[in-house]
This record gives structure tokens, sequence and C-alpha cells, in this order.
């Protein structure tokens, strides 16, 4: 069986962030961060920075709703990733991205009008909708089947902030 991956439209950062509502925590950094209330909050975790010249967002403000309803508005803040907010305020949230994985033998790129398709060919495992997961999860299924067939594979990850579409070789067993 074979999967068909074309060039996925864009999303506005911005918007994406100023639709949810967060829980907010102060951080032992003294930066105020924000995680969406959803299943798949890893993915919509932001930062604010305290430096005056700091650009996230090219510099913009932007408004978040806070789970009581209220507006905060922070001036270029920063999307961030669940390590780092784990690593400054202990909350755990590494295992909420939502993915969707595909792992197959080979792939085939083409050029389209519309940017490129990818043919992930002889499919060996595909997930039936996106998983609440690690972010890495599709590397961690590759890496186990590359080194279950003894040759590598190709591992197609797409989370809501992009995708990645990549070989992983087999690692070598010490004995």
């Amino acid at each position: 069986m074979n999967f068909l991956i074309e060039n996925l439209s864009m999303i506005c950062g911005s918007y994406e962030a100023e639709i949810r509502k967060y829980k907010k925590v102060i951080g032992k950094s003294g930066e105020t961060w924000l995680y969406a209330i959803q299943d798949n909050s890893a993915d919509n975790i932001y930062v604010s920075d305290k430096n005056p010249n700091s650009d996230g967002f090219g510099g913009r403000t932007l408004e978040f709703i806070l789970e009581d309803g209220t507006i905060l508005p922070l001036k270029a803040p920063w999307h961030s990733n669940a390590g780092a907010l784990f690593n400054d305020t202990g909350i755990d949230l590494r295992d909420k991205h939502l993915t969707f994985v595909v792992i197959a033998l080979d792939r085939k790129m083409k050029s389209t009008k519309r940017g490129y398709l990818i043919e992930m060919i002889e499919v060996i495992y595909k997930d039936e909708h996106p998983i609440i997961s690690e972010y890495n999860r599709g590397e961690k299924i590759a890496q186990k089947l590359a080194n279950e067939l003894n040759r590598p594979v190709i591992c197609y990850s797409q989370g809501i902030s992009g995708s990645s579409n990549g070989m992983i070789e087999p690692t070598i067993k010490e004995k």
C-alpha cells in the first residue's frame, strides 16, 4: 500500500494563538507562560520575553484569552515547546502533541503545479487518525521498525505546526 502526501497549506500563527483559551503560569525565570486548554495543549504554548527588543511574531502584540475570560496582551511572545515549559514551570505536557505518522520502505517526490507530492511506497505503519502523544513518536516507531527490519525506513510525521519526512537508519545493537 502507498500513501500520498501533498504540500499542506500554511496556517496563520497569530490567528491560531488568539482563538484559544489558556492557562497562565509564571516560570522560575519570571517569564509568563501560556498553554492552551485543549487535549493537545503542547501544540499551543507561548512565552513572554522580558527583552524589550524581542521580536516574536514580528514584534506584534497578541491578545490571549485566559481561562477566566480576561484578555492578556503580550508584546512579541514566542511560540514555545513542552520541554521548555516543563523546565521552567514543572508542568509536563510533553505527551500532549497531536501527531499523524506514516512509515514506509521508500518514497518518491514529484513536482506539481501546486508545489510537490510525496508518495510513501510500501507503507508498513500508518495511523488511522492523528494521535495525542509525544512529538517524536513517529521517529521512535520508525527506529523500532528499522531495527527490526535491519534496513532504513522513511518516516513522515505531521503535527499542528509542520511536518518532517526523512530516513531512519537501523542502529547497531550492542551485545
